[in-house]
């Protein structure tokens, strides 16, 4: 009968932790369009791209200027033109300069079995090399609004290759895969650079279509009480969430989350801090209000409730966070002249 007590705390001590409150995750997507570093004239509405770059050299990377044009000089939102253009976008690359090759040598101790040490010679080549890139953007007015160097000729790389056991290995090795590797690592560097202007022009002037995963907070243990509830909940959002495109306004996603929206205002009323599951369920339903109101471009209560989670955590990261990217997003709609991350129509109001 001693153990009857013993026994009952037990039970109730893994009852009372099934019962406790863990915060977990779901995500949802968004889509939406990512506002330039450097807006446009808001009349601005066609780019012209060019690239320079010496006929021997181009040969050599299999390419025509006509393909890396449109794969990586498109400036997205706007019109690409052949003539004209309020915007002309120019990419210079020079020539791909091999500074040197260069034979390592490399010695490696070991014993055998009779603990007399072995000395071990191993080969390789090593081969530096550099090629200049920049990109320069003028308006119609002939007016510099980007000049930027991506690669000058002292950002040297420094490439090695496999090792061998013997030099007449690596020497042969080397005559027959020297003009092939050669070819590679102008071709990748080449490539390299130019996604670097790709995303340069497109964060400074371009809008760009962006596609993410918000993450919403639930319960995290399927055995407490409120658990189905609340992940029935999130699972609204989630299908809301669904429907959102940067390409179309967000009213429908409104209509189809509203009412996880209505759950978690009047849920996060009956909760009480100053507990961990009180702060825990609390923090569920102001967090999730603030990134659903993120979301849908209702800045001010977003502000409110990350605000609120503040009042009983003013170190909150989560909420810190996200009062900093609303702060971000209003400023870059203010400096475009939007009023909001979607449905953006270049030339016009979105």
């Amino acid at each position: 009968m001693k153990c009857f007590p013993l026994f009952c705390a037990l039970i109730l001590s893994t009852w009372c932790d099934a019962q406790s409150v863990t915060i977990g995750h779901e995500s949802a997507p968004v889509s939406y369009f990512r506002m330039p570093d450097q807006p446009l004239p808001p009349h601005f509405t066609t780019y012209k791209p060019d690239i320079s770059i010496p006929y021997h050299e181009l040969t050599k990377t299999g390419s025509t200027e006509s393909s890396l044009i449109d794969q990586y000089l498109v400036l997205e939102g706007y019109r690409k033109v052949t003539t004209g253009g309020d915007v002309l976008i120019e990419a210079g690359i020079s020539e791909f300069m091999i500074w040197g090759e260069h034979m390592n040598t490399r010695r490696s101790k070991s014993k055998d079995k009779d603990g007399n040490e072995q000395v071990k010679l191993s080969y390789s080549m090593e081969v530096k090399y550099s090629l200049p890139m920049s990109v320069r953007v003028t308006d119609k007015m002939d007016n510099t609004l980007l000049d930027r160097n991506i690669f000058t000729m002292s950002d040297t790389r420094t490439w090695t290759s496999q090792v061998f056991n013997s030099i007449s290995e690596l020497q042969s090795h080397w005559r027959v895969h020297k003009k092939t590797k050669v070819a590679d690592l102008h071709r990748e560097l080449m490539r390299e650079g130019l996604r670097q202007v790709s995303d340069l022009i497109n964060n400074q002037f371009g809008y760009r279509r962006m596609k993410d995963n918000a993450r919403f907070e639930t319960m995290g243990k399927k055995k407490h009480p409120e658990y189905d509830v609340f992940q029935q909940n999130v699972e609204i959002i989630k299908n809301g969430f669904k429907l959102m495109s940067a390409d179309k306004a967000l009213d429908e996603v409104k209509i189809k989350i509203k009412p996880a929206l209505a759950f978690y205002s009047e849920a996060e009323k009956k909760y009480k801090t100053g507990s961990k599951d009180g702060d825990r369920l609390k923090h569920i339903c102001h967090y999730n209000l603030a990134l659903a109101y993120y979301w849908m471009e209702n800045f001010e209560q977003a502000t409110f409730h990350a605000q609120a989670i503040q009042k009983w955590d003013s170190k909150d990261k989560d909420a810190k966070r996200l009062l900093e990217d609303i702060e971000y997003v209003q400023s870059s709609l203010s400096k475009a002249d939007r009023s909001s991350r979607h449905k953006i129509v270049v030339g016009g109001k979105s």
